[in-house]
């Protein structure tokens, strides 16, 4: 996937925002390779992010994701590769002139400085010549406290909020400045679950008013399918996937993919005269024109049921544990030592031992390589 460059699709302009802010900028990478004392961070990563569009760069830890985003804001400089803001080529420009807006997961706050002279910084620092007068940096600072929602806490210092509010003020201390782009790295990483769920939703409300194309950097599945116009997907330093989180999630293009974007289990089976057969047994799953030989499909537990033995694919209950929403019942495959997890509701009990036959409602299938 990383040698093509990945366009939106048709129903991003859809989600975002309206009105675009003035000045947000249309962002593309192209064949970005970064390599750190001999060994490949990137590896010819190709991507396009529309102007006003929230995109999440999604992996797990050390697949390039941060890097990425180093690069784009030019805090990192690619081996390869070139970056564009817009049609300007800013593969070489430094960080103030690629004017981007940039919050930290752990708020890299001035200690020292107030709410409101933390916001303030960006503008109060600027030359002479380019600094705003005093009351417009004050009318400014005020308007973004009340976006961020944390008006009338412009005297307090950083040690006297909560994480969460932290976070609010480092992100309007990046949009006093007023971006062309708005990069987040691990925005609500240092936060407990609840907070960086209350986050989420204003984080995208934010994003919804102002317009900013806006890059984030998460390892939290949730975090990117329910933020995200689009999401990124990358693994040692290649881009697997660029997809809505729809099309990432219901046609995933690898198995790795599948695999990150939840709980699976890999069955082994085999292509034969345009079948696909368990231990000799055909499936009710389309080959959709794979190859005759090995292959593998995968299983979400919300995606298969238990039926009457005899239906199905046969197995034997091996365990069973009560969740939040119903039952977990884990069953363990007749012919093989694959377990599947089946989730069913509260009111189904089955014992162990028992044989119980697995229905698919939904497979996808891949070679076994």
């Amino acid at each position: 996937m990383s040698g093509v460059l990945q366009t939106p699709s048709p129903g991003v302009a859809g989600t975002r925002s309206a009105a675009v802010q003035a000045g947000t900028v249309g962002i593309r990478v192209s064949g970005i390779g970064k390599e750190f004392r001999g060994s490949k961070a990137l590896d010819g990563v190709d991507l396009a992010i529309h102007p006003g569009e929230l995109i999440a760069l999604l992996g797990p830890s050390g697949s390039g994701k941060t890097t990425l985003l180093r690069i784009i804001a030019g805090l990192e400089f690619a081996t390869t590769g070139s970056v564009f803001f817009g049609t300007e080529d800013a593969t070489h420009l430094t960080v103030q002139q690629r004017r981007v807006g940039f919050v930290f997961q752990h708020y890299a706050l001035f200690k020292h400085l107030t709410v409101a002279d933390n916001i303030a910084y960006g503008l109060s620092v600027r030359p002479r010549k380019e600094r705003p007068p005093q009351a417009a940096i004050r009318r400014k600072v005020q308007e973004l406290l009340e976006l961020v929602q944390l008006d009338g806490l412009d005297r307090r210092y950083p040690a006297q909020l909560s994480g969460g509010q932290r976070q609010r003020v480092a992100l309007a201390r990046a949009l006093a400045v007023e971006p062309r782009v708005l990069l987040l790295d691990e925005p609500f990483g240092a936060l407990d679950a609840k907070v960086r769920k209350d986050l989420r939703r204003w984080l995208r409300d934010i994003h919804d008013r102002t317009g900013h194309t806006t890059i984030f950097v998460t390892h939290d599945q949730d975090e990117a399918l329910e933020l995200a116009d689009r999401v990124a997907i990358l693994a040692n330093g290649r881009l697997e996937q660029v997809g809505t989180p729809d099309e990432i999630y219901e046609k995933p293009a690898s198995p790795f993919v599948l695999s990150f974007l939840g709980d699976t289990v890999a069955l082994p089976v085999e292509v034969k005269g345009g079948k696909v057969l368990l231990a000799g047994d055909p499936l009710d799953v389309d080959p959709e024109g794979a190859a005759e030989g090995r292959a593998t499909i995968y299983l979400r537990p919300n995606e298969v049921t238990l039926a009457p033995y005899g239906t199905g694919i046969p197995g034997i209950i091996a365990s069973q544990r009560r969740t939040v929403n119903g039952r977990r019942v884990e069953v363990r495959v007749a012919f093989s030592d694959v377990l599947i997890e089946v989730e069913v509701p509260a009111e189904q009990t089955w014992s162990v031992n028992d044989r119980v036959g697995l229905h698919l409602r939904k497979a996808r299938l891949f070679p076994a390589d």
